[in-house]
């Protein structure tokens, strides 16, 4: 009867070790490896046009300089304001725009881009402006331009 249970304890010990992953090898039990991890999804680029806006501190504004720069010189310059006028001039990345019009906060100038999705990378200062009778403001630190789809 002991041996009986000598060989009970024996087997029971066996099927612990085994369940346990144990056994004559010594190793220990090997977890799964894990999937890597999903890679960012890149959205495709989407074509289209951002704009600047404006924000004056004057009613009378008559022409506005800036630049805008980005990944690319700014394509395809087209006034947002009514009856504005656009002239631009590109160098590497860099646009220089000059707007002539009855101009006010809003809506300034349209350009191309290659993706709108994009448009944080680009970014407009404000050189110089003057009134509508041409006579340069002294300061444009009030103004602001942003650029969005």
């Amino acid at each position: 009867m002991l041996t009986h249970r000598v060989r009970l304890v024996a087997l029971a010990g066996a099927v612990v070790l085994a369940a346990c992953g144990g056994g004559e090898s010594g190793e220990a039990p090997t977890e799964p490896t894990p999937p890597p991890p999903a890679q960012p999804v890149v959205p495709a680029p989407v074509p289209g046009t951002l704009t600047v806006r404006l924000v004056t501190p004057n009613t009378d504004d008559g022409a506005i300089l800036l630049e805008i720069t980005g990944p690319a010189p700014a394509a395809e310059l087209t006034s947002a304001a009514q009856g504005a006028v656009v002239h631009a001039r590109a160098n590497g990345n860099t646009s220089r725009i000059a707007v002539f019009g009855a101009l006010g906060s809003g809506a300034l100038l349209r350009f191309s881009v290659p993706d709108v999705n994009a448009a944080q990378q680009f970014s407009a200062q404000l050189l110089e402006a003057s009134d509508r009778g041409s006579a340069l403001r002294p300061s444009v630190t009030a103004y602001q331009l942003t650029i969005a789809p």
